[in-house]
Parts: C-alpha cells; sequence; structure tokens
C-alpha cells in the first residue's frame, strides 16, 4: 500500500491519480472510504465515487471542485486536474488539441536536448530503440535476446554496445535491469546541434520504414501520403498542424498504461515541383 502522497505533475488520467491519492489516502485514515467522499461531495448514487475511478462516470467540472475540498488540493493540482477532465470531456478535435496544449503548458517541458558531446546517440537507430525498450521491458544482462527483440534484429555485441553507450552518455541509469523504467524524458536536439547529425538518423529511419512495408503486417503499420498544393502561408499551417499531431501522440503515449511495443513515427512534407507561376483562371 503507498504512503507518499503522488505528484499530479506525474499524471495524465486523472482516474489513476484520484485513485493512487485514494489508497493514500485510506492508509493513513481508516474512516476515508467511498462513502466518506460521496457524503462530502454531496452526491445521491452511493457508488459514485467508485463509478468514477472504473470509468462508469466522467468527472464534471463541479464534482471536481466538491472533490477539492475533501481532497484540500492546492491550485496547482486543481489546474491539472481541471485540463485532464477538460480533455476527456472534450468532443471535437480543436478542445482536445486546447486541453492538450493547457496540460502540456502546466507539465513544463518534459524533454533533454542532445548536445554535441552526446551526438553518438544519433549514430544508430537501434539506440533509439533500444532506449525505449529498457524503458518498458525488464533486462538482465541477455544482450543477444535484446537484440533479437528489434525489427530489424541487430546481434548481441552490437545491443551491449548500445547499451554501454546510452549509460556512458547518461541517456539510461547504470543499473542492473531487473524491472521497468519509467518517466525518462524526451530526447531533442539541441538548437545548436549540427544538422548532419539529425540528417544521418532520420535517414536510418527512412530506411527503416522501407523494410516496415513489406515485413510488417497491415494491422502492424500504418502508411499513408497525400500529394497536396499548398502557398506559403498553407504550408506553414499544415506544418503547425503536424506539430499538433506530434504533441497529441505524446499525450496518448503518456496516457497509454500496457504499452508493450516501441514505434517510429515519422512526418514527412516536401516539394515535388518548383515554385510555379499560377494563371488566374
Amino acid at each position: 500500500m503507498p504512503t507518499e502522497f503522488p505528484d499530479i505533475v506525474e499524471y495524465a488520467e486523472y482516474r489513476i491519480y484520484l485513485r493512487d491519492l485514494y489508497r493514500v489516502m485510506k492508509a493513513r485514515d481508516k474512516r476515508f472510504s467511498h462513502r466518506f467522499i460521496n457524503s462530502k461531495c454531496h452526491v445521491r448514487s452511493s457508488g459514485w465515487f467508485s463509478d468514477i475511478l472504473a470509468g462508469r462516470q466522467r468527472l464534471k467540472p463541479g464534482q471536481l471542485q466538491a472533490l477539492a475540498s475533501v481532497f484540500k488540493w492546492d491550485q496547482r493540482t486543481q489546474d491539472f486536474l481541471s485540463t485532464l477532465v477538460d480533455f476527456e470531456r472534450a468532443e471535437d478535435p480543436k478542445s482536445r488539441v486546447a486541453a492538450m496544449e493547457r496540460w502540456l503548458a502546466l507539465k513544463g517541458p518534459k524533454h533533454e536536448p542532445v548536445a554535441k558531446d552526446r551526438f553518438a546517440f544519433f549514430d544508430h537507430w537501434y539506440h533509439l530503440a533500444l532506449r525505449e525498450v529498457l524503458s518498458l521491458t525488464p533486462f538482465e544482462g541477455d544482450y543477444q535476446a535484446l537484440g533479437a527483440a528489434l525489427c530489424p534484429p541487430i546481434d548481441g555485441e552490437q545491443a551491449r554496445e548500445a547499451v554501454e553507450l546510452l549509460q556512458r552518455l547518461n541517456m539510461i541509469l547504470p543499473r542492473t535491469w531487473s524491472h521497468r523504467l519509467s518517466d525518462l524524458p524526451v530526447l531533442i536536439k539541441a538548437p545548436d546541434g549540427e544538422t548532419r547529425y539529425w540528417h544521418h538518423i532520420l535517414k536510418d529511419m527512412m530506411r527503416l520504414a522501407f523494410i516496415a512495408l513489406d515485413a510488417s503486417k497491415k494491422e502492424e503499420r500504418n502508411f499513408s501520403a497525400l500529394t497536396l498544393s499548398f502557398s506559403p502561408e498553407g504550408f506553414q499551417k499544415a506544418g503547425d498542424a503536424i506539430t499538433e499531431l506530434r504533441k497529441r501522440l505524446l499525450l496518448i503515449a503518456e496516457q497509454d498504461r500496457e504499452q508493450d511495443r516501441v514505434y517510429q513515427a515519422l512526418f514527412q512534407m516536401f516539394p515535388l515541383t518548383r515554385t510555379l507561376e499560377v494563371k488566374d483562371v
């Protein structure tokens, strides 16, 4: 039974936060029950709080205020929970994106720039993949099995060298891998990073896409393409839409509690023609 109060900043799903917080409160005071919460929130249904935790009901903004007085939340916690409630209740993409942006702004940038002294990270695609794998599954030193888990697989020596490099660069913790890691920061290219390193890893990932197109089953991948015409302003808006999608995918990954596979998402938009002189019709 947990005894430390959970920090709302670590949660992307309000039900899981409420469940963990309730367990702590219950461990500290046996009188703190679902019935006690229901009575303090002045709800008629005896199963209301249980239904919220189980996902049978959605939390309403007014009910959030009632819970705030029961759990004695500070303003920061209330702001986070309000945003997560708004995100769940949003019925259109624009509202969901707005809630997601507020959540990301409250959470702060959970990222770590990769500066020049750690550019070796971009030498091979499997450095990125293995860092994700080690955040999902226990590892106890079988480098052959670790390398074989990738698509396409790498050999045990490559896996060993990659893990040792990630440890030297402080991108994973130097420990005996016996349990899951979590809460790793998203690694991004430093603003002053040399473009050639970033181009190298992008080309590596694009080559993987060729392989995956034939090697992966249709239900395991998602490939699509559009051929479009844009003005410079339209191109900028399309780029902004891709940025919003990337943030949306990060949020989905944050909320996913049953992750069991690592995926690569690529977004490209590039010219197929020179700038054309369009005639008015």
